[in-house]
């Protein structure tokens, strides 16, 4: 049997295949009654959230970072390379590749360049030094995909090739959320309500509320592999 991680490996490599993302990180924590900030910001909490999710769903894969969080309080890419909650999402990455193996793909969503740019007044040096930094930690700690994500807006002038290429190295890939972006391939979007059977790193069009119905969330996955 195919595992996530073969898949996601394949995909890296020109192979089709299909990899069902609900973006689901915050019902893990209503799954596992978590506080729906504090969980973010302790990796066991983090790690023990998505291993529910991943029980009472059986995803693909599982998101492991919210880009928002990562950015909150800083002020520099420094600082966003040395903050707590990237840590924390460092250390939920290490468990749950130990703990599952194979068995799961670990996705790390990155906020992407216009989103840096605009909240560390950053120029395009700046942003890219972020992102690649960001793409290795989490490759280093388990990750296999990298999802970059601004939220309709392109920052003019940023090529992020140097990330995709850090994740080809790791026998991962790099995509941008939702359309061609930064020299990114995109990720395959299907709405909640009217998911189709889809090739590629399927993910949901944006994040699903703490409450999201847990029958509707293992419908979609069904829908999405076909």
């Amino acid at each position: 049997m195919t595992t996530p991680r073969a898949v996601s490996r394949g995909l890296a490599s020109g192979h089709v295949g299909t990899l069902a993302v609900p973006l689901a990180l915050h019902v893990s924590a209503r799954i596992a009654e978590r506080d729906p900030h504090d969980f973010l910001y302790d990796p066991a909490q983090l790690a023990n959230a998505l291993r529910d999710l991943i029980e009472a769903v059986g995803p693909d894969g599982v998101p492991v970072s919210d880009p928002e969080v990562l950015l909150a309080g800083c002020r520099s890419a420094s600082d966003v390379l040395a903050s707590q909650q990237l840590g924390v999402a460092l250390e939920a990455v290490r468990r749950l590749r130990a703990s599952y193996a194979d068995a799961i793909a670990l996705v790390a969503m990155l906020p992407g360049p216009a989103a840096l740019a605009a909240r560390l007044d950053a120029d395009r040096a700046a942003v890219n030094l972020a992102l690649v930094g960001l793409a290795q930690e989490f490759l280093g700690a388990g990750a296999d995909v990298i999802v970059v994500h601004d939220e309709q807006r392109e920052m003019p002038g940023v090529s992020l090739t140097t990330l995709s290429n850090v994740a080809y190295f790791h026998q991962a890939i790099a995509l941008s959320h939702g359309a061609e972006r930064y020299g990114l391939a995109t990720t395959t979007v299907e709405d909640f309500d009217s998911p189709r059977a889809a090739t590629g790193v399927v993910l949901t069009r944006s994040w699903l509320p703490r409450d999201t119905d847990i029958t509707r969330l293992s419908e979609w996955i069904t829908a999405v592999r076909g």
